[in-house]
């Protein structure tokens, strides 16, 4: 069963890559489309956020890591390595929940791979946090210097992030055409996730009781990971590779509820 579903899934992505491809892109300019500052928004919403974040929690609160005794640009760069993580993962799960429902006049016609959707979704996640990573290395150069080497590996760290948030999508976006209020458990549910992860803290900074426990947390081992290949010139470890597994697996099970969820999709719509 799971290698068919693994088949299935994989078949699904080389086949229709192409569409992939269009939705991903027509999402991406559909978001911007109509604003004064169009794509220019995708740049300008993250510095938006680190500059909020990094007042309230570096100045106000006096927020530190370790490194950060002397210019609060350390702490920015900090920060955002972890919300660059969180961004991928909210912006894919937040969304499923109407993913469907918004290609309702597509998924009515017999032919159209449903399955696709939540690959476009991730897809376009991607796009964002590509232009993300190159808001970071800008400021890293400004601030710091030359990165290290490893941040050509980010793309390895943050792919079992967008694995989990590929797997989360199908089931949501499937349960989410029967039960209409999922998207505002999605939303406390996304709220919560971004406090529990170690994104405004270092996770050292956790009580040794509840530690463990933040590692149930599928982001917790994905920032650690990330801002280790960004910002410590650290090869990705252990933790990428158990991620990548799980991440896999999860799609496949994902990927298997949402075509039994399919069937009934016509009907609801």
């Amino acid at each position: 069963m799971t290698a068919m579903t693994g088949r299935g899934a994989v078949g699904t992505a080389l086949r229709w890559r192409q569409l992939i491809l269009q939705l991903a892109r027509r999402e991406v300019e559909g978001r911007y489309r109509g604003s004064l500052l169009g794509l220019a928004w995708a740049i300008a919403q993250p510095l938006l956020y680190l500059a909020v974040f990094t007042f309230v929690f570096g100045i106000v609160f006096e927020a530190r890591w370790g490194v950060a005794t002397g210019p609060r640009a350390p702490f920015g760069l900090m920060l955002f390595a972890g919300l660059i993580v969180y961004w991928l993962f909210s912006e894919t799960v937040a969304r499923a929940p109407g993913l469907v429902l918004a290609h309702a006049s597509l998924v009515k016609r017999v032919l159209f791979p449903v399955e696709v959707l939540p690959m476009a979704a991730v897809l376009a996640a991607f796009f964002h946090t590509g232009l993300a990573l190159a808001v970071w290395l800008v400021g890293h150069l400004v601030f710091v210097g030359w990165p290290p080497w490893t941040v050509v590996l980010a793309p390895v760290v943050l792919a079992p992030t967008a694995l989990m948030a590929l797997a989360v999508a199908y089931v949501v976006a499937g349960v989410g055409v029967y039960a209409r209020d999922i998207g505002q458990l999605v939303t406390v549910g996304l709220t919560v996730l971004m406090f529990l992860s170690p994104i405004f803290y270092p996770l050292d900074a956790v009580p040794a009781d509840f530690r463990a426990l933040f590692f149930l947390n599928p982001l917790t081992a994905a920032v650690e990971e990330t801002r280790g290949v960004l910002l410590d010139g650290r090869l990705p470890g252990l933790p990428t590779l158990v991620g990548l597994v799980a991440g896999a697996v999860a799609v496949l099970l994902g990927f298997a509820l949402f075509r039994r969820l399919r069937r009934g999709f016509a009907d609801v719509l």
